[in-house]
């Protein structure tokens, strides 16, 4: 699926419209969310815009390097502007306390996407679940628009593919991608310093998070997952949102179809982190409890305590992966 051309005139036509932007990303926010969100806003300074760049959550230390990252805003105190657009973010709530201000009937909001759980919540939606990243819709955005690249949107950008697409092993990376990627290199994007910094790179924290979460490591019927309790994070002092990527390490192990990490970050709640082989849909199972994602890789957010939700997550998670392919 592409984005028509005269979809992107419209979205041209609302940003030329509007002098006071503000664009919003999802929680917990990875690679793709930081670089579309810091991606666009510096494209839209460059016309002239005045933008805001915000998250519920604050940029991860891995991702400071990008530029802007530092003026990103946690909280929707004053924020007024004429037009918002919801990046990376298949419905409001996503956007935690942003979402308020995307719910307003007194602001104009666009949704850019690739998620095929988006819900449809823009007056104008750019969704594109075949794109590899958000971010590589900003970039078909830029062109439409006639923007050029420069070293810092491609920066941006580029990580945001790279982290998306796992540094270029995921099923929807495709020549045209490689060919976007080349481009964004050309601008003055390092390749090298984006993957040696993010994908191919953690922390000693996120080491200590791995090896407490390890100890409790189950595999059954093709799922393999992983717990991380409230607790066990605050004793470690893991204070960032997310579970530190480790539900990729668990989908590669040989033996796994369906991966997931159920981790507890407020009481009584807890997110689920999903992730699948080609021929599975971890979507269709994060749908059942609220959540969304792709058809690889997805989440949700269930009530409960750590084992209410993985008892009845687990037995859908296992009816996938015995599903024939």
């Amino acid at each position: 699926m592409r984005i028509r051309k005269q979809i992107w005139d419209e979205f041209w036509r609302l940003v030329g419209a509007a002098d006071r932007i503000a664009l919003v990303t999802h929680k917990a926010p990875d690679g793709d969310a930081i670089g579309s969100l810091l991606g666009l806003g510096l494209a839209l300074k460059r016309i002239g815009k005045r933008v805001i760049t915000a998250c519920h959550d604050p940029v991860p230390d891995k991702f400071r390097f990008l530029p802007g990252a530092s003026e990103v805003l946690q909280s929707p105190d004053g924020i007024a502007p004429d037009l918002l657009i919801a990046l990376d973010s298949s419905e409001p709530a996503r956007t935690g306390r942003f979402a308020g201000l995307i719910n307003s009937p007194e602001i104009d909001v666009l949704s850019l996407d690739h998620h095929p759980t988006n819900t449809g919540f823009g007056l104008l939606n750019l969704v594109d679940p075949d794109a590899s990243s958000t971010s590589e819709l900003v970039m078909d955005a830029l062109e439409a628009g006639g923007l050029a690249l420069d070293e810092s949107i491609a920066t941006c950008l580029l990580t945001g593919i790279v982290t998306d697409t796992q540094a270029f092993r995921t099923p929807n990376v495709t020549p045209s991608l490689l060919l976007k990627a080349g481009r964004l290199m050309n601008a003055g994007a390092p390749l090298y310093k984006i993957i040696a910094g993010t994908v191919a790179s953690i922390s000693y924290i996120v080491l200590r998070l791995w090896s407490e979460a390890l100890r409790g490591v189950r595999l059954e019927d093709g799922v393999i997952w992983a717990v991380e309790p409230l607790e066990m994070r605050k004793a470690i002092g893991y204070e960032e949102p997310g579970d530190g990527h480790l539900v990729h390490l668990l989908l590669s192990v040989a033996e796994a179809k369906v991966a997931a990490v159920f981790r507890m970050e407020r009481a009584g709640e807890v997110e689920v982190s999903l992730r699948a082989r080609p021929g599975y849909n971890v979507a269709s199972v994060a749908r059942e409890f609220g959540g969304g994602g792709h058809i690889l890789a997805a989440g949700a957010t269930v009530p409960g305590s750590l084992d209410e939700v993985v008892a009845r997550v687990l037995p859908l998670l296992k009816a996938e992966a015995r599903r024939e392919i």
